[in-house]
């Protein structure tokens, strides 16, 4: 597999990791004693789940689901943003890395807050992330040669 293809499907990763993590917000609440599927909070509705995390520290409802929307509005932007950077956008090719480290950061708090136990795999893909940035990996896997 040659670079362009790598950096091409890379980016499209990233892209769409910010589109899942915006699509939990659509995800509808379950029904009273059905099976307990994640969902975060959107503007678009009131509900909350006690059993996350922000709920159980006490926090009132209407700052958990105010704090939940915008962290995953804020992640989906940065998300996209590092993938159409890392296809050479002008502005955004250079910042790429960080864009996609603090967007799998602030993902990685989002998950902790509103935590649901099928959300592991999104767990271990920010810290793939995280870790590709810190170790260099991404920058030796899309040098320009």
């Amino acid at each position: 597999m040659n670079i362009s293809t790598l950096r091409i499907l890379f980016a499209i990763f990233l892209i769409a990791h910010g589109l899942m993590t915006m699509s939990l917000a659509t995800v509808p609440v379950p029904a009273q004693g059905a099976l307990r599927t994640p969902y975060f909070p959107a503007w678009w509705r009131s509900n909350v789940d006690d059993a996350w995390p922000a709920m159980r520290i006490g926090l009132n409802p209407p700052l958990v689901r105010t704090v939940g929307w915008l962290l995953w509005l804020v992640i989906l932007a940065l998300f996209v943003a590092a993938g159409v950077g890392l296809l050479g956008l002008p502005g955004l090719a250079g910042i790429w890395q960080t864009l996609a480290l603090i967007a799998a950061v602030l993902s990685l708090i989002l998950l902790a807050f509103y935590w649901h136990p099928w959300l592991v795999v999104g767990v271990l893909l920010n810290i793939g992330i995280v870790g590709g940035v810190y170790l260099g990996w991404f920058t030796r896997w899309f040098a320009v040669k």
